[in-house]
C-alpha cells in the first residue's frame, strides 16, 4: 500500500511538473511573439527557431501530462482493489 502510494503521488508530482512547463512554454511563446510584433526581434529565422522548441516542449510536456495522469488513474485502480482484497481478508 504504502508503495503505491509514493508512486500515485510520484505521478501527481510529474503531471504538476508537466502542467508548470506546458505554461511556462506557452508564456514564452507569447512573449516571444509579443516582442517580435513591435520590433524587438528581426531575425525571422530565429523566431522560427524558438518557435519550433517551445511548440516541442509544449508537445513533449503534453505527452508527459497525459501519461502521468494515466499512470495516476491505473494506480488508485491499483489501490482501490487491494483496499478490497484487504477487507475480504479480515473478514474471512
Amino acid at each position: 500500500m504504502l508503495v503505491s502510494s509514493i508512486a500515485r503521488f510520484n505521478a501527481i508530482n510529474t503531471m504538476n511538473n508537466a502542467a508548470y512547463n506546458m505554461m511556462n512554454a506557452s508564456n514564452s511563446m507569447m512573449g516571444a511573439m509579443n516582442s517580435s510584433a513591435f520590433g524587438g526581434e528581426h531575425n525571422l529565422s530565429m523566431l522560427h527557431e524558438m518557435d519550433k522548441k517551445l511548440s516541442l516542449d509544449l508537445a513533449s510536456n503534453s505527452l508527459l501530462y497525459k501519461l502521468a495522469y494515466l499512470q495516476e488513474k491505473a494506480i488508485a485502480k491499483h489501490q482501490a482493489q487491494e483496499l478490497k482484497q484487504n477487507k475480504l481478508n479480515v473478514l474471512a
